[in-house]
């Protein structure tokens, strides 16, 4: 008996070059002996909705086609449903961190975890904030400060015009021109941090920004817990200088750096 597949289609992924991608991939999930529905999104935050539905239907496994803010929004919505139901991912968007540090970096893994129903446990990052607004999930990383500022910059026109790796570094130099460094005041197990900061994270994840940035040496998803990094606030020469110390995985070593486990 073939085994049900639920795919949640963004495809809006990859500067919209995703539902041309799904197109190409689909035979060889039915070539596998795989049944796929396919439920597709329309705006942002759909995904969470499918995903929650599709949770309760008896499936055999849920699929991310898209890239790490689908693979976010399913994972979401199989939470809030609370259900076992495995979850694959289909590299459709720019970064796919996610997916390719979850195993899921080729449409030949994702048909290969379906066909054979392995699964594994994984964190995820619980995220609140002030206000009326429900927890929130991260599978890759949360963050504050000059990572939020440059992946606001990368955009789907950003993307299309410079590639799933160079978007990343357009998105930095955007960024640069007016990042203001924020007044934070962190603690984590005890210890308590008051400053202004270039960069706080919380990461589950090794690789950030499409596999470009290292941005937390070491992490993994399945160990209970986060791998903080706190930079003070920098000029913007030190930024450039120290950027690749991102890139790399060193700036744990940089004096304006604090790199913990918590």
């Amino acid at each position: 008996m073939a085994r049900r597949v639920c795919v949640v289609l963004n495809p809006a992924a990859a500067a919209g070059r995703a539902l041309h991608r799904w197109n190409e991939f689909a035979p060889k999930f039915a070539q596998a002996g795989l049944a796929t529905e396919v439920l597709t999104t329309s705006q942002p935050g759909q995904a969470v909705e499918l995903a929650r539905h599709a949770a309760t239907s008896g499936y055999d496994g849920i699929v991310a086609a898209g890239g790490d803010g689908t693979c976010r929004e399913v994972g979401q919505g199989l939470l809030e449903a609370g259900s076992d139901t495995p979850f694959a991912a289909l590299p459709l968007g720019t970064g796919n961190d996610f997916a390719s540090q979850a195993g899921f970096r080729t449409v030949a893994e994702t048909v290969a975890a379906l066909v054979q129903g392995t699964s594994h446990r994984g964190d995820v990052i619980e995220v609140c904030t002030a206000g009326p607004a429900p927890p929130r999930i991260a599978l890759n990383f949360a963050a504050v400060g000059f990572a939020v500022d440059l992946l606001r910059q990368t955009t789907p026109a950003v993307k299309r015009w410079f590639g799933s790796r160079l978007c990343y570094w357009a998105g930095f130099f955007r960024a640069l021109r007016h990042h203001q460094p924020p007044s934070l005041r962190i603690r984590a197990d005890g210890v308590e941090f008051a400053d202004r900061f270039l960069h706080v994270s919380a990461s589950n994840l090794e690789f950030s920004g499409g596999g470009v940035m290292r941005l937390a040496p070491g992490a993994r998803a399945d160990d209970g817990r986060l791998e903080f990094c706190l930079i003070t606030a920098q000029t913007r020469g030190q930024i450039l200088r120290r950027f690749p110390h991102l890139l790399r995985g060193t700036h744990p070593r940089l004096a304006a750096a604090r790199f913990f486990h918590g």
